[in-house]
């Protein structure tokens, strides 16, 4: 493996670094070799600084060297990023540092920035990209492993002084640029986020023809609800042209996902763009370790979305969840403190338990908490106490509600939520099968 870097001095040279740990510097216009250096560590990548008097190796240790055309006997500098120096005086061995870029900058020191190089003793760790600026060194951790970075400077001639702003990261599943201009190096804030498999895909539905003002209302109220600690510059990369899609008629996607998220995708134009993210799983208490009931049947993933069904025009959708729950949620432009109703369901009857609709108030298949009631006139508060008949009082639902006032802000709020309880030690049933009529309200 041959790895290249052009110098930017006047006389053109080009500087080879081979995997052995031979470095060679070729004078094109005199198509010869100036000199070779024999190092004992191999090297993944090199970096000249902007005169071309110096440049950088990174190596398979974990090490950056740093060498001077004056003496090239020896690096003049080596340093061990995340080497730190064990008790027992030794280093800690580091991965291979993939690729470096050395960046100078009139107003500061100079940016080095590089991929790999962590420890091998800390097991777990993601892949991570570090800055090194002057005696600061900051690691970013990605969700995916880093597959190319590319530093993006004030200047596209390698002989001037550099002046990075922004590194440009290529991820496995993701496309990502951090601002350099800030301390804290926030990252920008991506204007067309394709990341549909940020949780795993479980549920997809199709809308076309959607009523015209849903698209930007839908976007109006996820805008409001998207992360803080952005960049507060624009995206810095431009170029090509937004062209529309051919179809006249609003068309949306929506997925679920196996940790209870819900997003609303524009699929109007030929990229998806994410108008909305609703988070199901925040109407349940968080399972606690160990609890059998919701990883029976959500095994990891308790709160994965099943199915939804959704009415674009009374905009009144609804959810099933692996743990044999629905949510039927209500747009609302304006936040609400509300109590989240639930009804739980036992579908385990005998057949002496089926009655008629006038006896509805003691049937033991139903048992109501909170204040629920389909219609304002046939309101039965149940007290908790006699929610479940005699003999059923191991009847609990997979998931708990949250049973305290919560602050719902504007979008979609529950408005209600269905449980199948685990009756006799035994699990409910799944739900394979949902539909919603607004204009019955049914």
């Amino acid at each position: 493996m041959i790895l290249f870097s052009i110098s930017s001095n006047s006389s053109v040279q080009l500087l080879i670094g081979f995997e052995g740990g031979t470095i060679v510097q070729w004078d094109l216009r005199a198509k010869k070799a100036d000199f070779r250096i024999y190092y004992d560590e191999a090297i993944h990548s090199v970096s000249w600084h902007h005169e071309g008097k110096q440049f950088m190796c990174s190596h398979s240790d974990g090490s950056l060297t740093l060498w001077n055309l004056r003496n090239t006997t020896k690096p003049f500098q080596v340093t061990f990023p995340h080497g730190k120096i064990q008790k027992d005086g030794k280093k800690e061995s580091c991965k291979p540092i993939l690729k470096v870029e050395y960046k100078t900058s009139r107003n500061s020191e100079p940016f080095v920035i590089f991929s790999g190089g962590l420890s091998y003793d800390k097991a777990g760790r993601r892949p991570a990209l570090t800055i090194m600026h002057g005696k600061a060194i900051t690691v970013l951790e990605m969700d995916h492993p880093i597959v190319e970075f590319m530093v993006l400077c004030d200047t596209p001639y390698n002989n001037e002084v550099q002046e990075p702003y922004a590194v440009v990261v290529l991820l496995e599943k993701d496309l990502i640029v951090v601002d350099l201009t800030q301390s804290n190096f926030p990252v920008f804030e991506n204007p067309y986020p394709m990341d549909i498999h940020e949780s795993p895909v479980t549920c997809t539905a199709y809308f076309a023809d959607c009523p015209p003002d849903i698209i930007p209302i839908l976007y109006s109220i996820g805008a409001k609800h998207k992360k803080t600690g952005y960049s507060h510059k624009e995206w810095p990369v431009g170029g090509g042209t937004w062209t529309l899609g051919s179809h006249t008629y609003p068309e949306i996607i929506i997925t679920g996902h196996a940790d209870g998220s819900i997003k609303f995708w524009d699929a109007s134009a030929f990229t998806l763009q994410m108008l909305y993210k609703l988070k199901t799983s925040k109407v349940f208490e968080k399972p606690k370790p160990g609890d059998g009931r919701a990883a029976e049947l959500g095994e990891e993933d308790p709160f994965a979305v099943q199915m939804v069904s959704w009415c674009p025009h009374s905009r009144i959708f609804c959810v099933v969840g692996i743990s044999a729950h629905i949510i039927l949620y209500r747009f609302s432009k304006y936040e609400a403190n509300t109590q989240i109703v639930s009804l739980e369901v036992r579908l385990q009857c005998e057949p002496e338990d089926i009655i008629t609709p006038s006896e509805n108030e003691n049937n033991p298949c139903f048992s109501e908490q909170g204040s629920y009631s389909p219609q304002p006139h046939h309101q039965h508060p149940v007290s908790p106490g006699s929610r479940t008949p005699d003999g059923a009082k191991d009847s609990v639902p997979c998931l708990k509600v949250r049973d305290k006032m919560v602050r719902i802000p504007p979008g979609y709020q529950s408005d209600l939520v269905i449980q199948l309880l685990w009756v006799d030690g035994e699990p409910p049933q799944q739900i394979t099968s949902l539909d919603i009529n607004s204009a019955y309200g049914l």
